[in-house]
């Protein structure tokens, strides 16, 4: 194999490398003190923005049985976490039911392999109980960690995010030390592959991958002409 048809392999194998390592996208924010949806005004809009991104998800609400794609580990569904807001609530509109954890971590596992996740959280304290984290792997060897925005005095958020064409089987909420609620889980496969299970390039890796065909293509050219 010549220089130049070796450099062209290593562009395409970069490509591949950029895109599976790819950062996600996040869609966070908070709001101190609240014992409802409505106060929830920063984590309402965060969350839309984040469905207008990944557009028609699976929507979990605790109000009935779960889907048959998705199993939780960790946490309870209950309609009084035992001690208020402060704890955690429900956010679904006429709903009363949410999941709640006392510490420790809850896993989502997906039976259909998905990009995109997020939840409401409420019953923050992360001025005395740092750091609530959301951990996954993005389809490959890489650990993505996502921390959870401030919120405080039994604050709400919403976390979400989109990992663009990922295989992603499960994500773990870390709750460390606090007693929290969360609730109308959104999860699924974006809209940009919907059902489409292999990883998508960056604009900038495709563009390598294209100069890396070039560089093969111009390479058993000159190779035919020698």
């Amino acid at each position: 194999m010549s220089f130049r048809t070796k450099l062209a392999v290593a562009g395409m194998i970069s490509c591949i490398a950029v895109s599976a390592h790819a950062a996600p996208i996040t869609y966070l924010a908070a709001d101190d003190g609240v014992s409802s949806l409505a106060q929830m005004v920063n984590s309402t809009a965060a969350n839309a923005s984040f469905l207008a991104a990944a557009g028609n998800l699976n929507t979990v609400d605790f109000e009935s049985a779960l889907p048959a794609n998705l199993t939780i580990t960790g946490g309870t569904t209950t309609n009084n976490s035992g001690c208020g807001a402060l704890c955690g609530f429900n956010t679904t509109p006429g709903g009363g039911f949410f999941r709640n954890v006392s510490g420790g971590s809850v896993t989502f596992s997906f039976t259909t392999l998905v990009d995109a996740f997020g939840f409401y959280v409420n019953g923050l304290q992360t001025n005395l109980v740092p750091q609530q984290t959301i951990v996954y792997q993005d389809g490959s060897s890489v650990t993505q960690t996502i921390n959870f925005p401030s919120a405080i005095n039994g604050g709400g958020a919403f976390v979400g995010f989109i990992d663009f064409g990922q295989l992603i089987s499960s994500v773990t909420f870390n709750a460390t030390n606090d007693i929290l609620g969360f609730d109308d889980l959104r999860f699924g496969r974006s809209a940009t592959n919907p059902g489409d299970p292999t990883p998508v390039p960056e604009p900038a890796s495709l563009a390598l991958f294209g100069l890396g065909l070039f560089g093969l293509a111009a390479a058993r050219r000159r190779k035919r002409l020698a």
